[in-house]
This record gives structure tokens, sequence and C-alpha cells, in this order.
């Protein structure tokens, strides 16, 4: 029997290819707000903390201050506009469908903004494959911040939890609430990036850790 009684996933860059997609669409909002350019590599770096805290990190508090919610406004409208080219990594719904075989609750733990969740939880037949899920409406605070794992877990009544994730926010968050992450390269992120975070294992796309499902779940 595994350790914990639910796994918490997150969703962009985990089990939807959306990663690069929400870069461009960072990167074109930049653009059009600032009228200057921010290196898509920067942002990429930032991906996985939420839109609250993303601005700031990448452009600094005097941005935040003066353009932040003008930024927000046209991310969502550049993101609106290439949703429908994201696609689930191979193995993404077998991982599900996998992790409650192996008796564990499955909650979602996306940051998301509702419309932009509705999409990835379609694709993922969540009502079938998830046990709960979070949007950016169940939190007052983004990842690194634990509150939205918090929420998550509570929506399923709490229990011992294991966090699968791609991002370093995804690990911080995690370890601030003393849970273990297994983490994805699925998001772009480097395997010694993750390990230095804190991951306990790293595996590339969701279908390698369903192959290897079960020693993981043990070693945790």
């Amino acid at each position: 029997m595994p350790a914990f009684d639910i796994a918490v996933l997150d969703i962009d860059g985990t089990l939807l290819d959306s990663n690069y997609h929400h870069a461009v669409a960072w990167s074109r909002a930049f653009d059009a707000v600032l009228d200057r350019h921010v290196a898509v590599a920067a942002i990429h770096r930032a991906i996985g903390m939420g839109g609250d805290r993303l601005v700031a990190a990448v452009t600094g508090d005097d941005v935040e201050e003066q353009h932040g919610d003008e930024l927000r406004d046209r991310w969502e409208q550049e993101y609106d506009a290439i949703i429908g080219d994201t696609r689930l990594f191979d193995g993404a719904i077998d991982l599900l469908t996998g992790l409650r075989e192996a008796g564990l609750k499955v909650v979602l733990a996306s940051s998301s903004i509702p419309k932009h969740a509705e999409h990835a939880l379609e694709l993922l037949d969540a009502e079938e494959r998830a046990d709960a899920w979070t949007t950016s409406q169940d939190a007052d605070a983004s990842k690194p911040d634990p509150e939205l794992l918090d929420e998550a877990l509570e929506k399923v009544g709490g229990g011992r939890a294991v966090m699968i994730g791609d991002s370093v926010w995804d690990v911080a968050a995690a370890t601030r609430r003393g849970d273990p992450t297994i983490g994805l390269l699925a998001g772009g992120s480097g395997r010694q990036e993750l390990l230095d975070a804190g991951a306990a294992s790293v595996y590339a796309y969701p279908r390698e850790l369903l192959e290897h499902l079960d020693e993981v779940l043990a070693e945790q």
C-alpha cells in the first residue's frame, strides 16, 4: 500500500502541454502593454507561480504597481486565442487512472482562472477521473504559497499527500506543507533544478511516471 492517501497534481506543464503557450501569451502582453520586449526565457522561468506574482517576478515591483492588472488582462486575451492549441501529454489520463487504482484520491491543483481550468478539466475527463480540483478562485495566494494545496486537500477531507508537478514553485509549495514532490520534466524545468528545489524524484512525462508508479509510491 502507498504511504499516502492523496495525489495532488498540478495541471499546466504537468498534465497539459501549456507552459510555453503561457510564456508566449505573457510575452505578447508585455510587448503590447510595455512597448518593450521581455525575454521569453525569463518568463518561462516564472511559469508555475500565479499571475499575481509573475509580473513582479519578471519585470519588477514598479511594473506590477503601474501595469499589473492591465498585463494580466492582456495575457488572458492572448492565452484565450491559443488555448485550443494545447494538448495533454502522453499518459496524462492514464496516470490519473493509475493513481486511483493504487488507492489514492486524485486532486487536480490548478491555479488557472476558471475558464482556462475548464479546458484542461474537460480534456482530462476530470468528472470521472479526479476526486476534486481547484482553480484560482480557491485561494488568495498562488504558488509557491501552499494555500492552494491546503484548499485542494480540504476538498477531499485531508490526509497524507504527495505532490506531482513540473516547476520549482510546485516543489516549494509542497515543501512548505511538509509533503514530498515527484517532479516532471514536461514543463521545461531541468532535472537537477527540480532535485535541488527538493523533489524526491524526477521523471520525464506522465507516461514514464506511470510505468514506475508502484516503485515511486513505495519509495516516498
